[in-house]
């Protein structure tokens, strides 16, 4: 039996009390999909859908459907599981030919819309920087937006290509100038259609200088970092990492020195005004983006604007307001200080030292510690010190993050050091955006955070004066997501049972700060004020 051409005629999504609900298929349309419902239901009749490449398949389902029809499912659990994210997701089609599946997701099942939106503003207030957007990796998901009030930057990638665009117009007009065809007085005089290129180019030389130094000071510190012993898969990215910012500092360099045979003293003295006169060639529309002011970006709950770059991962935005949370609980104690960020990456390396009275608090987001160098450790009978105070004397280590690993496995997104006048603490945690339901396999939930988090506690290490200070006994702590009544089997995980779990909630976080308090109370009590004073007194 023949099969017919393969053809769409609906799609079906999860509605809000998690019926399906159909649509007609319209090729160029969104269908929103809920990440608790994550799935996008296709009605095919004739042949089967099929994905044009990758490992997505699209699933048959067996429920009924008209005569000659039938539903494949399009399942995006496991991605978003993975990767967790919200906006624009699409899957390109071999058949039907030339046809594309999109749906947007919205985050409902572990963080709400309104959750996302407060964490990235309780980020933006506490560091300064956009949190949403991911302007590092070049993804082709793009969210909702609205614009904001305040300018942005620009990353060095997006200059390089926005430059690229605009050399080839400025070359073009250098090739094929405008002429002026008035009075014979004026025709030795600069055009603006024509000095608009050394204006140009005067200004995204400026802007390529400093995203050079951007770039220089981002490559010195991955440098540095490559030159300690780290574990295997940090020490390739940080090299891959490296290679990436070394080409993107070539062109920047590349780009300065084509730039400086574009500009013209005669036409930097001319003046220039972007009058609607400059929209009649493209090339001059194209030249004036440099002049535009850099229009910040805000998410939004509501179908709007396209946003310029991809929303971020909710795992990575999860774990940077962790570490603004943390921050935030140790002020409410009474600590004070401002938080200091790594010129090149402020969302992926940032500190805070917090002190109140003669006690200090060092929060470390991603402190990445340096790895036990085994192939220079002597055996146990050659030397006199356990591993952590061998390498401790003997590697290199971040003066600023001291730390140090015995398991390549040594990459916490947290440490908390303490230090007062009787001692020093240390405590070590991580965060993870997983459901209760689906996270750590096996009845012993070997692989799930608290586990991971406790082999941290036992063979992480803080290099101070001389002396390695481990972790507390009790100084472990993991951030899930709320609400804590859904997480009690994991609170007493045999061989995990003293990791603290905290799940903090943006908007309503009361438990959360008491169970850390508690926390701190029983790492260093000197630190803790009047809460771990109210513990002591209650046990």
């Amino acid at each position: 039996m023949a099969v017919g051409k393969t053809e769409i005629e609906a799609v079906r999504v999860a509605g809000t009390d998690g019926v399906g609900v159909e649509y007609g298929w319209k090729q160029n349309t969104w269908y929103i999909v809920r990440d608790d419902c994550p799935y996008l239901d296709v009605l095919i009749r004739g042949g089967p859908a099929l994905a044009a490449k990758g490992e997505t398949k699209l699933k048959v389902l067996s429920e009924p459907a008209p005569d000659g029809a039938k539903w494949q499912r399009w399942d995006l659990e496991a991605d978003l599981a993975w990767r967790r994210r919200f906006g624009e997701v699409s899957l390109s089609l071999k058949a039907p030919k030339q046809c594309t599946l999109h749906c947007y997701v919205v985050p409902t099942m572990l963080l709400s819309y309104r959750d996302v939106i407060a964490m990235v503003e309780d980020i933006e207030a506490e560091l300064g920087v956009a949190a949403a957007w991911d302007v590092i990796n070049e993804r082709p998901e793009r969210s909702w937006s609205r614009r904001d009030n305040y300018s942005r930057s620009m990353s060095p990638s997006e200059l390089v290509g926005l430059v690229d665009e605009e050399l080839q117009a400025a070359l073009s007009v250098r090739r094929d100038p405008f002429f002026e065809l008035g009075p014979q007085s004026r025709r030795g005089l600069p055009l603006a259609e024509n000095a608009i290129v050394s204006h140009w180019a005067m200004r995204r030389q400026g802007q390529l200088k400093d995203s050079g130094g951007f770039v220089e000071s981002e490559l010195g510190s991955l440098r540095s970092k490559a030159a300690r012993k780290n574990p295997e898969l940090r020490q390739k990215r940080i090299e891959d990492d490296i290679k990436r910012l070394s080409s993107l500092e070539k062109r920047l360099t590349d780009l300065r020195g084509t730039l400086t045979h574009l500009g013209d003293d005669a036409e930097l003295s001319t003046v220039v005004y972007p009058s609607p006169l400059f929209q009649r060639d493209y090339r001059l529309r194209r030249l004036l983006r440099a002049f535009a002011p850099r229009v910040s970006e805000a998410l939004s709950e509501v179908e709007s604007s396209r946003s310029h770059y991809p929303p971020v991962y909710l795992n990575s935005l999860w774990e940077l307001w962790g570490a603004v949370w943390l921050a935030k609980q140790l002020r409410l104690m009474g600590f004070e200080g401002t938080p200091s960020t790594d010129a090149a990456d402020a969302v992926r390396s940032c500190s805070w030292r917090l002190q109140r009275g003669d006690v200090v608090a060092e929060l470390d987001y991603e402190p990445v510690p340096a790895f036990v160098d085994y192939e220079r450790l002597p055996p146990a009978h050659d030397r006199d010190l356990p591993a952590l105070e061998w390498a401790a004397r003997n590697q290199v280590l971040d003066p600023d993050r001291p730390f140090l690993g015995t398991e390549s496995r040594c990459s916490p997104d947290y440490m908390l050091r303490i230090t007062t006048p009787l001692g020093r603490s240390l405590m070590v945690g991580d965060a993870c955006l997983a459901s209760p339901k689906h996270h750590g396999k096996g009845s012993d939930k070997g692989d799930s955070k608290p586990h991971t988090v406790e082999r941290y506690r036992r063979t992480l290490g803080w290099a101070a004066e001389g002396q390695v200070v481990r972790c507390h006994p009790m100084g472990g702590f993991v951030l899930f997501p709320t609400r804590a009544s859904a997480w009690t089997d994991f609170e007493r995980l045999p061989g995990a049972a003293d990791i603290t779990l905290l799940c903090p909630n943006p908007h309503d976080d009361a438990d959360a700060s008491r169970r850390f308090a508690k926390l701190l109370a029983v790492v260093a009590p000197e630190a803790g004020g009047r809460e771990a004073e109210d513990y002591a007194a209650t046990g």
